[in-house]
């Protein structure tokens, strides 16, 4: 059982054929509208494989709230939302031809995130996933939060993003000792370079080259699916629910990278964050593992 804090961010996908030059223009050829947020995709993905799940956010009190809210039920997940008198926070993501993609972001309510949770709730579950949220105050509050987690023996799981890694691990390194698992892009590794020090498991996905992770002094490496790119948003997430899936089912370690490498592919080949493979997918790739 899992519970994710990070923003409830709900995306809007524009596809153009290409990014146009400073001051240029590029025509929207179709958009689409998908529930996101790093910390959310991760929970929807897990909760769609099957794991009992909690999603920990704020919302708006707006239509991309109540939608927000609909997209996490739909699969079982519990949602600890504070509605706020705000809009819901939004993220325009321009995708090219290519699958490369540009965010912009709108915090609006889930830059308002506060730790609100009670005792009851850090007693659920076993793992508790952070994701940045857009506030200045974020790592503070999952610092907060950490510390609360851990009190109740509960393992803590890290996906720093750009917004934390940026700050470097000494700036980061209140939240890094409390923390268990962390994931991470190859070029947020390098801003954080060592951090298997500090933590049980590192984790590190690499793109077309694959994923590897660190654990006790070991490298353990996967290589990734050759597939047609149509979207990469979301892949990160996409791998990292697939990776837990297999960790939270006690795979070895180079079998979690290899169903975190499938469920990423799977992902890369739609458009939008959430194209993840079914249950029945995943447990059958996972039992050709183990043959």
């Amino acid at each position: 059982m899992i519970t994710g804090i990070g923003p409830a961010l709900v995306d809007r996908i524009c596809l153009i054929d290409e990014f146009p030059e400073r001051g240029g223009h590029a025509i929207v050829k179709r958009t689409e509208k998908h529930a996101g947020g790093a910390a959310g995709n991760v929970i929807w993905g897990l909760a769609r494989f099957g794991v009992k799940a909690r999603f920990v956010s704020t919302i708006g009190n707006d239509e991309d709230g109540k939608f927000y809210r609909r997209e996490m039920e739909k699969y079982g997940i519990e949602c600890l939302f504070e509605v706020l008198d705000l809009e819901t926070g939004r993220v325009d993501v321009f995708v090219d031809r290519h699958g490369e993609r540009t965010f912009f972001v709108y915090p609006n309510a889930s830059g308002e995130f506060y730790a609100f949770l009670r005792d009851d709730d850090y007693r659920w579950g076993e793992f508790f996933y952070l994701d940045p949220f857009p506030s200045e105050r974020s790592l503070e509050v999952h610092i907060e939060i950490a510390e609360n987690a851990k009190k109740y023996g509960k393992k803590v799981i890290l996906n720093p993003g750009y917004p934390y890694s940026r700050l470097g691990i000494n700036r980061l390194e209140g939240l890094l000792n409390l923390t268990d698992i962390i994931f991470l892009s190859q070029d947020e590794y390098r801003m954080l370079e060592g951090v298997e020090k500090q933590v049980d498991l590192t984790v590190i996905t690499k793109g077309p080259s694959g994923s590897i992770a660190l654990k006790g002094g070991e490298k353990f490496s996967a290589p990734a699916f050759r597939v047609n790119v149509v979207d990469t948003t979301g892949a990160g997430d996409a791998f990292t629910a697939g990776f837990l899936y297999a960790y939270f089912n006690k795979f070895k370690i180079e079998t979690c990278l290899l169903a975190g490498n499938f469920a990423a592919s799977h992902n890369i080949q739609r458009t939008g964050a959430r194209n993840f493979p079914e249950k029945r997918e995943m447990d059958e790739f996972l039992r050709s593992q183990s043959k």
